[in-house]
């Protein structure tokens, strides 16, 4: 790992000229995307770890640290091997927090690039930081100096989504969040990318696996302004922006002396969406500032009825492709074959994209493991790590697609041999805490954390937990994880609201031997609950594995889901097949 020494050299001598004690690199762009383009890949480049999720800390004493989450112990923990960077694993006991960290490293002066850090992100560890004796000072972008080669920024093409799929013209929605006010006359600043994608029905290719256009929005009362590189659109798709909805079109690079004009006006800005650097200029420029956050993220999440029609689409395509794919992998393995990982997850590719125009691509890179790889929540087969799949342990594959009609998220386990008694207990619990949660009826005003324990109380009965959370928005062919609902563990206060798109997966890791998950995707719906109570609807089409169920620990009302449930993939997706595909189906799908 010589090279990320010589990276974390090169940081520390541009620190050494800002007369800095310390450097602390999220994983974020300046939009705070969950995924970035390679252009802000700079948490990777600099630590080797290319997990999702990640934050560094260099000190000019020669000490490093990355805080990551539990998806990514074991990934991280190899890939930071050798390279003089220290594991820190969020969540755990004894693990230090970042301004602990920083404060045993006796740094009197740490800096940070301001356009990585949300103004909220940016006061939260000022505070903490100040109560230690240190300073935090926003700084320019290190990596624009030290980076040799990096990539330029995104430039793929951008379109209109027809409200055919979406459902409601950018028109209204513009009207429907200048109506949430606080202010007439009012400019609201978006700057996250699914948001702006969802107000304006516009996808792109920006960021792998994300249909978002590097951008950012401001709201007026006449007018929209969207700041992007106009190239992206056709000219048919600029001038339906401009006739439509009033968008009127400036670079990118414009942003910030829009802003630096803003003085005297009232401007609606989310503190935890925009970049501190930006919120600087506003200050400066006089703006009358406004903080408020969730008003789009919360519209974006009810999805309208042409959405929610449009996700059942989508899963009855995803579900052809699954169908196809498993029957596949199951007669390949019957035969004698062995697939690898980085295979099984070419062909299942393959399979989606055969829907034909309607697939857009993955929602998010397949994870395809067997084995001990399955414990390792997001690991991602390398032509190093690629291991074939064999029948003593299980294979975990998590994959999903964006099509037009909407998105898809789906985690099923398979086990091709006798599983033990062990594999087969945690297999049973997995999926028992999977049919519970999803055949939940529950009160108007129910929060996620109120429901997560339906899904993790047979595995607690084993002492066996996930720390992870059991489900995860997700958006109308937009990004697969999105907010502002949640199911897990920690308080979350977002209700969940009828039209609400979210996932149920939870999951046993056993590490250096095998992992289970089983996912499907809920909407919240209302629909044949007694008033005031809503439940789930389950969207996702695909056969569950029974290879390693336990029937018998099955109790009635989970096997009637069970079996209720084969019964509508079944009768959904037989249409779209073949007789032998159909043949296959029905067993898979049979009562047990």
């Amino acid at each position: 790992m010589t090279m990320v020494r010589e990276r974390l050299e090169r940081l520390r001598s541009w620190m050494r000229e800002q007369e800095v004690g310390a450097f602390v690199v999220p994983s974020n762009d300046p939009h705070f995307s969950e995924y970035v383009a390679p252009y802000w890949g700079c948490r990777a480049w600099l630590s080797g770890f290319d997990g999702s999720a990640g934050t560094v800390a260099v000190a000019a004493d020669g000490r490093a640290a990355l805080w990551t989450d539990s998806r990514y112990f074991l990934q991280a923990e190899a890939q930071l091997a050798g390279t003089g960077i220290e594991l820190q694993r969020s969540g755990l006991a004894g693990t230090p927090t970042l301004s602990v960290w920083l404060a045993a490293a006796a740094v009197g002066r740490v800096g940070v690039d301001g356009q990585l850090f949300s103004r909220t992100a940016f006061e939260e560890m000022k505070h903490d930081l100040a109560g230690l004796g240190i300073e935090l000072v926003p700084l320019g972008d290190p990596f624009g100096t030290i980076w040799d080669g990096r990539p330029a920024l995104p430039h793929a093409p951008a379109f209109c989504l027809e409200e055919a799929y979406c459902g409601e013209a950018a028109a209204g929605k513009l009207d429907r969040i200048r109506a949430a006010g606080p202010a007439e006359g009012a400019v609201r600043i978006v700057a996250v990318l699914d948001e702006i994608a969802w107000t304006l029905n516009i996808r792109g290719g920006d960021i792998a696996y994300n249909p978002v256009v590097v951008s950012y929005l401001a709201i007026e009362s006449e007018r929209a302004v969207l700041f992007v590189d106009r190239e992206k659109f056709s000219a048919e798709d600029r001038e339906r922006l401009r006739r439509e909805a009033g968008v009127e079109m400036r670079p990118y690079t414009d942003f910030g002396a829009y802003l630096a004009a803003c003085g005297g006006r009232t401007v609606v800005a989310d503190p935890n969406g925009l970049d501190l650097c930006h919120w600087q200029i506003l200050e400066t420029a006089g703006a009358v500032l406004v903080a408020e956050s969730g008003v789009i993220a919360g519209m974006k999440a009810v999805k309208n009825p042409t959405e929610t029609a449009g996700f059942r689409r989508a899963m009855e395509l995803d579900g052809v492709a699954l169908v196809r794919f498993e029957r596949w992998l199951e007669q390949t393995m019957a035969a004698g074959g062995r697939p690898t990982e980085r295979e099984i997850s070419a062909r299942l590719h393959a399979f989606r994209r055969a829907a034909g125009e309607a697939f857009r691509g993955e929602s998010f890179g397949t994870i395809a493991g067997y084995g001990a790889h399955g414990a390792i929540v997001h690991y991602e087969a390398t032509p190093e790590s690629d291991v074939p799949t064999g029948t003593e342990s299980f294979l975990l594959v998590d994959s999903g697609g964006h099509y037009l009609h909407g998105t898809t998220d789906i985690t099923r386990t398979y086990h091709f041999g006798t599983p033990s008694e062990e594999q087969r207990r945690d297999y049973t619990a997995v999926l028992r805490g999977m049919i519970d949660l999803s055949a939940v009826r529950f009160p108007v005003g129910t929060r996620g954390a109120q429901l997560d324990v339906l899904a993790r109380r047979y595995l607690w009965e084993e002492g066996r937990n996930y720390l992870h959370g059991t489900g995860h928005g997700v958006g109308h062919y937009l990004c697969v994880h999105e907010g502002p609902q949640s199911i897990r563990m920690n308080e979350n206060p977002v209700v969940l609201q009828p039209g609400m798109v979210q996932s149920c997966e939870p999951g046993v890791y056993v590490a250096g031997r095998y992992g289970i998950r089983i996912e499907n995707l809920t909407l919240v719906t209302a629909e044949g609950c007694p008033e005031g109570f809503l439940r789930f609807e389950t969207l996702t089409l695909c056969p569950i594995s029974l290879s390693a169920v336990d029937t018998e620990a099955l109790d009635a009302g989970q096997r009637e889901w069970l079996n209720r449930y084969h019964a509508t993939v079944c009768e959904r997706l037989a249409p779209y097949l073949e007789a032998d595909e159909r043949e296959w189906l029905r067993d898979k799908t049979r009562p047990v």
